[in-house]
């Protein structure tokens, strides 16, 4: 199989959702954010969960954790653990990111954090972009979508 015909199989996959996954799921579903900001926490549709961009932000909502690109890092991949354990999922069930970053020039510091939460040979597809700003004044933002169709990688 090519690879346009592959992706053109997948797209149509993601987009077939629960017929294909064989759920009777009837669209969205929320899992709101326990706040009054105007997004989810993350959203499942079919057997894909997306989870919203995640920042360092501290536990009391004061700000981004302080000390730079590393603590917030681990902050956010604390935060992603906890969104996707919540819907029973874990790192492993995480198939594409996308990082933004207020300073390219980070990239490889970020990039030897977010290593550490992933199996070598098991990195979730992604992109990296340089932005112009982030909420809060964040020096990073992620954004993952994990899948949640049925069982887990972990359990194969």
């Amino acid at each position: 199989m090519t690879a346009r015909r592959l992706g053109a199989a997948l797209a149509l996959a993601l987009a077939a959702g629960p017929a294909l996954a064989g759920t009777e799921q009837q669209g969205p579903v929320f899992h709101p954010r326990g706040d009054d900001r105007p997004f989810s926490e993350s959203v499942q549709v079919g057997p894909v969960l997306y989870l919203s961009g995640q920042i360092g932000e501290a536990a009391d909502g004061s700000g981004v954790v302080p000390g730079g690109l590393e603590p917030e890092t681990r902050r956010i991949m604390e935060r992603m653990g906890a969104a996707l354990k919540a819907r029973g999922l874990g790192y492993d069930d995480v198939f594409k990111c996308t990082v933004m970053l207020a300073d390219m020039r980070e990239w490889p510091r970020f990039n030897a954090i977010y290593a550490e939460y992933f199996k070598p040979g098991r990195y979730p597809a992604r992109s990296a972009m340089g932005v112009n700003g982030l909420a809060l004044g964040a020096r990073v933002e992620l954004e993952c979508m994990a899948w949640a169709g049925g069982r887990s990688r972990r359990q194969r």
